[in-house]
């Protein structure tokens, strides 16, 4: 029988492969491929192996296989309703941004595809799917503190955008905000992690297709359509049952401590438990 880890050593687990994803560009760069590797390229590069330490990770705390690995963050679970609750939620801001700017002249095929794509899904991967996927499910720290700090540290790698103290104060509070959001979806939605990945990368994609601002704060037109994007997908996620199959009868991605029909005990149960997001949810509430 697989031996269980304890609630603590999981959260060291989970700290510690934070940490090396965050300073894996610093250690990159030791090795000499900032001078190949340029922009964008870079970016993609770096968001790559935070990727496959994240998964690494996983599969070195749980001692499992790659396949259980992926359905821990959440990458097995269903697509097509993920990608069509995120393009309902997302598409105020298409149409606001249509509307009122131009096609983005400088965007190219770099910029879209990973900070519009590969980007978002490195730090979904990481920070929702890994660190608050591990110190909720596994730590049990509980949502807002499991929520709170890889929101924080989210905003906190957002702060070279700012100019002033109010833009990063601005800045910090858009993006940590919006981590809380994508952490209680996530959440909700049982641990999809397509969810929070689609609607992350819609967003980016048209506030990049658009050109709306260089920064993650944007004027009133776009935070509106950004305000009235987050009221939909708080909205389709509360009433998600009724557009789409109930979350109880999902193959949704609980915790794999259950393997080849053999069970650790009650306390096994209680992390695959189908209504645990939504039982956790109204106590945090």
């Amino acid at each position: 029988m697989r031996r269980h880890r304890s609630a603590t050593s999981y959260a060291l687990i989970a700290c510690a492969g934070f940490v090396i994803c965050t300073y894996i560009s610093d250690l990159m760069k030791l090795t000499g491929l900032w001078r190949i590797l340029h922009g964008w390229i870079w970016v993609g590069v770096v968001n790559l192996f935070q990727v496959i330490i994240s998964v690494s990770a996983i599969v070195a705390a749980h001692a499992s296989k790659l396949k259980s690995a992926l359905a821990e963050l959440g990458l097995r679970a269903p697509i097509r309703p993920a990608a069509a609750f995120s393009f309902v939620a997302a598409f105020p801001m298409l149409l606001a941004f249509a509307v009122t700017s131009s096609i983005n002249a400088k965007m190219s095929v770099l910029s879209v595809g990973v900070g519009c794509f590969v980007a978002p899904f490195a730090e979904e991967v990481l920070f929702r799917g890994y660190m608050f996927g591990q110190l909720y499910r596994r730590a049990r720290w509980g949502f807002w503190l499991s929520a709170l700090i890889p929101s924080a540290l989210f905003a906190l790698g957002h702060a070279y955008q700012a100019g002033g103290l109010w833009e990063l104060t601005a800045i910090f509070a858009v993006t940590g905000v919006g981590s809380l959001l994508g952490c209680w979806i996530y959440m909700r939605w049982q641990f999809n992690l397509w969810v929070v990945f689609w609607l992350h990368c819609l967003m980016n994609l048209w506030w990049e297709v658009f050109g709306v601002a260089d920064t993650a704060l944007g004027g009133w037109i776009a935070n509106g359509a950004r305000l009235l994007t987050i009221a939909i997908a708080i909205l389709l996620t509360i009433h998600k049952d009724r557009f789409w199959k109930p979350v109880s009868s999902e193959r949704a991605p609980v915790d794999q401590t259950i393997e080849g029909g053999h069970s650790g005990g009650s306390a096994d149960w209680s992390l695959a438990n189908p209504d645990e997001s939504f039982l956790i949810w109204r106590q945090a509430n």
